[in-house]
């Protein structure tokens, strides 16, 4: 686990998350701390979250299928059990108009909380990242930030842009699909692969797909720009309340060991070709205050045992103790 300073480590023991070890001699921040500060540069340094800043919680029912006690042994998909979700804007700007093509929607869940399935994911309405690495990422946010004069330097861009360009590939698929007209109106990866692990031991590779039950709803260019900057959260709760399909087919897409090997800027071969296992419902119940879900972040790596992240693939690993800096910064 990356350094923490610890001048952090007061606030994180009161927000009553665990205390990471220091390692013996750090004198520098890690590629970690400099990921958070910069997007919180990049964000304007405001009280929120440096990524997905504007969003609303929601509580809502996670329901497992008979069919994923084949594929896993994890209390999470034992049995139905409350969840809460957080959607989200994508970006650090906490006012961003709910229309803006150019950043993704978000949906962080936290399953079963503080009981025995609790299984948390984050996840985003592409099937790829924008980076394969801490590294990357890095240096995607550093060629971003302002210049003497305040403004993110072009040329700088388009270098990085051009030496990396699978850095694009999340852009592309945002920008060839429409406008989400609803939360639960577009799908969401998970982007990274899971292992299940059934009760005699057997392993399957997935990636998570949460598909809207509803159908895919998107806004022309013209509808977009007549929509109001925050409608996101008016449009579910109508929705909810019209008792209108609000939400998910949770869909395991079957992988390999090889494809698990893939950056996560790539998509599996034939990804949507590949056949699937619907593990799960999740089905939004209603609004919920922000502070349960502002209180505490969504830790991707808690996992209940029987499913598994990648255990060997920082871009993973490390959100972790990136999301542990970047709550200590929001209030």
């Amino acid at each position: 686990m990356p350094f923490l300073h610890t001048a952090r480590l007061p606030a994180l023991a009161l927000l009553g998350l665990a205390m990471p070890a220091l390692p013996a001699m750090a004198q520098s921040p890690s590629t970690t701390e400099s990921i958070v500060e910069s997007m919180r540069t990049l964000s304007g340094k405001q009280k929120a979250r440096p990524s997905g800043a504007k969003g609303q919680c929601f509580t809502a029912r996670f329901t497992p299928t008979p069919e994923a006690r084949a594929l896993t042994k994890s209390a999470a998909f034992a049995k139905e059990s409350a969840a809460i979700v957080r959607f989200s804007v994508g970006g650090g700007n906490p006012k961003v108009a709910d229309a803006t093509k150019t950043v993704n929607r978000g949906l962080s869940l936290r399953i079963d909380p503080n009981g025995p399935g609790q299984s948390e994911f984050v996840m985003v309405n592409a099937p790829v990242n924008f980076v394969k690495s801490p590294e990357q990422m890095l240096a995607f946010l550093q060629a971003r930030l302002p210049g003497a004069d305040g403004k993110p330097d072009a040329a700088r861009i388009k270098a990085f842009t051009d030496a990396n360009p699978e850095t694009t590939n999340q852009g592309k698929f945002l920008a060839g699909r429409p406008v989400p007209a609803s939360w639960v109106g577009v799908s969401y990866w998970a982007i990274h692969p899971y292992t299940f692990t059934n009760a005699q031991g057997a392993k399957q590779v997935v990636k998570f797909r949460f598909a809207p039950q509803g159908g895919e709803a998107g806004l022309t260019d013209d509808e977009a720009k007549a929509k109001p900057a925050d409608f996101l959260a008016a449009e579910l709760t109508g929705r909810i309340a019209a008792k209108q399909p609000a939400g998910f087919d949770v869909l395991a897409v079957l992988g390999t060991a090889e494809d698990a090997k893939l950056p996560a800027t790539q998509q599996w071969p034939d990804e949507d070709k590949r056949p699937s296992v619907r593990v799960a419902t999740l089905t939004i119940a209603g609004l919920e205050k922000n502070e349960t879900c502002d209180g505490q972040f969504f830790d991707p790596t808690n996992l209940a045992d029987g499913l598994a992240g990648p255990t060997d693939d920082p871009l993973f690993t490390q959100r972790q103790p990136a999301y542990a800096i970047s709550i200590t910064q929001r209030f």
